[in-house]
């Protein structure tokens, strides 16, 4: 099982491109609005305790950066992984992407704290911690076709730490998680969220309304 208490553990100082990092706004790199267009919803098929985290894997598309892409899979972090100003939010949901030559890109959601996500819950509901569960669940307009966040070039935050994964951060989602959801996932999976990492020089863009 992954230790997130003992994270110095995972690499070593080769990895210079490292995901999460620390999200500022740059005026230098204002964009109007993330180029992504996603499909209305992505089906759900299959819900895994992957120890560290609920992952639910299914199917959709999505244009990213006028790139095509393939949903592959979602996964949970409590707290947020991704900062912003400083500022830890409490819960951040990744979806996973891959295209025909191989790029991943990992669009990411803040959520704000508030009433319970029925979809989430479901999520919760439908847990088996011993198996594998069959499920249909509807992901219905969670990318919002005009959103703001950022984009960099990072890794994913878990072993094996792998680089060259772009990243999308969406920081203005009307997605909400409750107090009790956010909660669940810390009592059943512990505090998951990897630490900020150096940017080393690398640019953010940042897309605003």
């Amino acid at each position: 099982m992954l230790d997130y208490n003992n994270q110095d553990s995972w690499y070593d100082d080769k990895h210079l491109n490292q995901s999460p990092v620390d999200l500022v706004a740059n005026d230098e790199h204002v964009q109007d609005f993330l180029p992504i267009y996603a499909d209305k919803f992505y089906q759900l098929t299959q819900e895994i305790n992957d120890e560290t985290t609920i992952r639910l894997t299914g199917f959709g598309n999505a244009t990213i950066f006028n790139r095509e892409f393939e949903f592959q899979q979602i996964h949970f972090h409590a707290p947020a992984e991704h900062t912003i100003n400083g500022k830890q939010l409490p819960f951040e949901i990744h979806l996973v992407h891959q295209n025909k030559i191989g790029q991943t890109v990992v669009v990411a959601i803040l959520p704000k704290l508030g009433n319970s996500n029925p979809t989430l819950q479901a999520i919760i509901n439908n847990f088996n911690a011993d198996e594998p569960q069959s499920v249909s669940i509807k992901l219905e307009n969670w990318i919002a076709r005009l959103s703001s966040g950022f984009h960099y070039q990072g890794s994913l935050t878990t072993p094996p730490l792998t680089e060259g994964v772009e990243w999308v951060v969406i920081d203005d989602s009307s997605l909400t998680v409750s107090q009790n959801q956010i909660d669940w996932f810390i009592h059943q999976f512990g505090k998951n969220n990897r630490d900020t990492q150096a940017l080393n020089g690398r640019q953010i863009e940042h897309y605003s309304k």
